[in-house]
């Protein structure tokens, strides 16, 4: 703060300019304003008036002066023409702003002493001066002209000193998009604070939105915030109790999130995380799909204009902003938005306000260097109206309906069973697999790729179905992923293994207790795909299609995809390669699972443990590991963990190895941990064998 003051101290004496900075700060409000002036099209920037002020402060009177757009260097001056006379009708008192030097009052034998205050960054000129100088009332005018030149460019209507503020105002709202998309520590580190990850390569991310909404006391919407996938990676940030007091203050607008179809399923989830994470439900909605929602008061929906509410039965619809617009700049609003702010509010219609904001990876609005002054100088110009999350509620809406079609998204093989299996842990985790993989996109060659990997919500629905009859099992007889080849399930009481002959995998392991179903082991697609190079996706392979899924336990490299044939015995399940160079035994244990290798060469392989991802989705959590010899226990600090034992070389990584740095900045010259990068909540282990050895997966 002191530097701020030395550099505004400075920046004034080198203006010689009479420019003093303020005993104290109080800002400027809404009952100080007396006058608002259109945007004249004649006139530069510098010289186009938009607002005159008047108030008290202390023993001063002060004047303050919008304008258009300020440049550092003055290429202005000003005039305020005062009537201080009773009843008189002529301008007893000039004040004179040069662009260069001190002011000065006319007639000079005035006591009129005005000092000056300049300020380019908020685009005001503020005149100030001892309160027993002047009568009250006064009458002023302004008039801004070019240097050297007597005709104003731009001249104010009069106005009185006690004048009430004018009645109308700039209604604004901001709203964002697109919030936090964030599967891994590194995607959520780049989405909060990453660095060269905005529009023009600049630090860009949510922090710098939420930190000013709160400094600057402007409130926001952030469309899709409320999915469980964002607010859990927010949560694991540490941003949950930022969030939540901007919530509390009125300073964000958190709608439930329909983040994929069916929305009354989604929309569940969304209020269910928000619960978990200690935020409210809403009386807003908002649909990825643009899908109309009904029980709620207003809905977030592209329309074809952004100037005006709409209303589609007896719900209010607030248009999104327009895209692709450059709004926020290193000097505050951009002067097409000032316009449109000003236009606003000499608009004769009630109803008429700006929408502002947009997709927030690709706006400026996220950037650190741009957020900051856009914010300021919108919270330091009082004719705008913030609208908040109940004035939006109350706005005045246009006089006819819109009436929008309820679209529906395609039918997938699985959604019939997803609305008819038992609802448990296992069946949310299939519904929330469904839902990433089926999430609106653009992208044609994303939305080929997530096609791939539907499969898996056939298996973890007949894992669910499994949890609510439990039975034993063993047999290969059942396509449960739906791809055309049969998959091989070893099951008792308490454990449930789906075994694939490709590749000879583990690709999910569950147990069953008294509290009900736990997932131990899942694939990295149950959570996220294509995190790899677009350049590496082959739609065309099937499961194999991103390179940079973990798909299942024990797929090991190379050949990762080779069709085992399979064998039944009544000890479990045994797969051997074609040239019965490697084969695989599968047998349940009273406490897990064991996996026994005979090879003939070395080994490397992974086990992704993915425990009660629910829990992490769904309220905060802590996950613990514990490393051993020859063991790694990965799981939830008050909940089941997994051990996993061998006397292979073992080595692992997890989603917290970089917990430390998330505090921080992103650094893009840090060497993170691999675990960075990995999909939450996971932890993988890694082994290296040969000859024969086994592999134990333990609940405890």
């Amino acid at each position: 703060m002191r530097s701020l003051f030395l550099l505004v101290s400075a920046f004034c004496l080198l203006l010689i300019a009479s420019c003093v900075p303020a005993p104290a700060h109080r800002d400027w409000v809404y009952a100080d304003l007396r006058l608002l002036d259109p945007v004249d099209d004649t006139s530069t920037p510098s010289t186009d008036i938009l607002a005159v002020y008047i108030r008290r402060f202390g023993s001063d009177l002060e004047i303050r002066v919008d304008l258009l757009d300020l440049p550092l260097t003055p290429d202005y001056r000003l005039q305020i023409l005062l009537n201080t006379l009773p009843g008189g009708n002529i301008w007893d008192l000039t004040i004179n702003i040069p662009a260069d030097g001190r002011p000065s009052v006319t007639p000079a034998n005035s006591n009129l002493i005005p000092r000056l205050i300049r300020d380019p960054w908020m685009d005001t000129v503020t005149v100030r001066f001892n309160l027993l100088d002047i009568p009250q009332p006064f009458t002023l005018q302004v008039a801004s002209f070019t240097p050297g030149d007597s005709t104003p460019t731009d001249v104010t209507d009069l106005v009185r000193s006690d004048a009430l503020p004018p009645t109308q105002r700039a209604p604004l709202a901001l709203v964002f998009g697109d919030i936090f998309p964030a599967a891994t520590p590194a995607q959520a580190l780049r989405r909060w604070d990453g660095a060269h990850t905005g529009p023009r390569g600049e630090r860009h991310g949510l922090k710098h939105i939420l930190d000013n909404a709160g400094q600057y006391g402007v409130p926001v919407a952030l469309l899709d915030l409320k999915t469980p996938a964002s607010l859990a990676a927010l949560d694991y940030l540490g941003i949950t109790p930022q969030i939540q007091s901007l919530t509390s203050h009125g300073l964000l607008i958190l709608p439930d999130v329909a983040f994929g179809e069916p929305a009354n399923i989604s929309l569940g989830f969304s209020r269910r995380a928000a619960a978990g994470f200690g935020l409210p439900a809403s009386q807003f909605v908002y649909s990825a799909a643009s899908n109309l929602q009904s029980n709620y008061l207003a809905q977030f929906l592209p329309l074809d204009t952004t100037s005006h509410l709409a209303r589609s039965g007896r719900t209010r619809i607030i248009p999104l902003p327009a895209a692709d617009a450059i709004q926020a700049t290193q000097d505050g609003p951009s002067l097409d938005v000032r316009r449109a702010l000003v236009a606003a509010a000499f608009s004769g219609d009630l109803s008429d306000l700006v929408v502002l904001g947009g997709d927030l990876p690709h706006s400026t609005w996220g950037n650190e260097n741009m957020a900051g002054p856009t914010f300021a100088w919108i919270a330091a110009h009082p004719w705008i109206r913030l609208l908040t999350g109940e004035d939006l509620i109350t706005f005045p809406s246009e006089t006819h309906d819109v009436h929008l079609p309820a679209m529906t998204s395609g039918a997938t093989p699985f959604l019939a069973a997803l609305r008819a299996t038992h609802n448990n842990s296992l069946t949310d985790s299939a519904w929330q697999s469904y839902f990433m993989l089926t999430a609106p996109t653009s992208d044609e060659k994303l939305l080929a790729l997530r096609t791939n990997y539907l499969g898996q919500v056939g298996e973890l629905l007949a894992a669910a179905r499994w949890a609510e009859h439990p039975s034993a099992q063993a047999d290969c007889d059942h396509d449960l992923n739906s791809d055309g080849q049969p998959e091989c399930v070893l099951s008792n009481q308490e454990f449930y293994a789906i075994l694939d002959p490709a590749g000879a995998r583990l690709t999910n392991f569950f147990y069953l207790d008294e509290t009900g179903p736990h997932q131990l082991v899942g694939p990295s697609s149950q959570f996220t795909v294509g995190l790899s190079d677009p350049s590496e996706w082959h739609p065309e392979l099937g499961e194999a299609a991103d390179p940079s899924v973990i798909p299942g336990a024990f797929s090991d490299e190379p050949n990762a995809w080779m069709l085992y044939s399979s064998d039944v015995t009544p000890e479990g399940i045994t797969f051997t390669s074609p040239d019965g160079s490697r084969v695989k035994t599968y047998q349940l244990l009273e406490d897990g699972i064991e996996i026994t290798y005979r090879v003939s060469g070395p080994v490397s392989t992974r086990i992704p443990l993915a425990v009660d991802p629910q829990a992490f989705t769904f309220g905060p959590t802590e996950y613990r590991s514990a490393p051993g010899s020859g063991a790694w226990t990965w799981g939830l600090v008050n909940g089941i963990q997994a051990e996993v034992r061998t006397e292979a070389t073992l080595s692992a990584q997890s989603f917290t190895d970089s917990f430390p740095y998330l505090s921080q900045s992103e650094d893009p010259d840090r060497a993170f941990p691999g675990g960075h990068y990995l999909p939450f909540p996971l932890s993988v282990v890694n082994l290296q064998g040969s000859g024969n050895f086994s592999v134990q997966i333990i609940v405890k």
